[in-house]
């Protein structure tokens, strides 16, 4: 009995709210880092978040697109970051840095591991953003 009226509940439960899927406000930029890997971001939400696609990086980022925070600081720098808890308080973990016009990666999960950004035109053309939106698994 008591499982039936614990079934009866969860079908009246809501469902949780799906999350809108992000919309693109900006066009493909693949980058490459000096080891061939590519970093392929589009700007999404209205330049509020990055969609951010990973190749030749290994590990878990490996073939992911993540979706990150993006914070403009002034006119010449852009933080690419995600919000971790740390103990009691919430900071901000850079993954990406914009300055100047150029790119810096920081490893989300690898410390200390961190290189340079150059744009592609070639590996951004062989990019959609379509593809980057539906490679995207929240």
């Amino acid at each position: 009995m008591r499982i039936a009226i614990l079934l009866v509940l969860l079908g009246l439960a809501p469902a949780p709210a799906l999350a809108a899927a992000p919309s693109p406000s900006g066009p493909v930029k693949a980058y490459k880092g000096p080891e061939g890997q590519v970093i392929v971001m589009v700007l999404v939400n209205g330049d509020k978040q990055m969609l951010v696609h990973f190749r030749g990086l290994g590990g878990e980022l490996e073939a992911r697109t993540m979706l990150y925070d993006v914070q403009r600081v002034g006119h010449d720098s852009t933080n690419v970051y995600e919000t971790r808890k740390r103990g009691s308080k919430n900071i901000q973990w850079n993954v990406l840095v914009e300055r100047d016009g150029h790119w810096q990666f920081y490893h989300p999960t690898k410390s200390g591991t961190e290189f340079r950004l150059t744009y592609s035109e070639s590996v951004s053309s062989s990019f959609k953003t379509e593809d980057v939106l539906k490679a995207y698994k929240p």
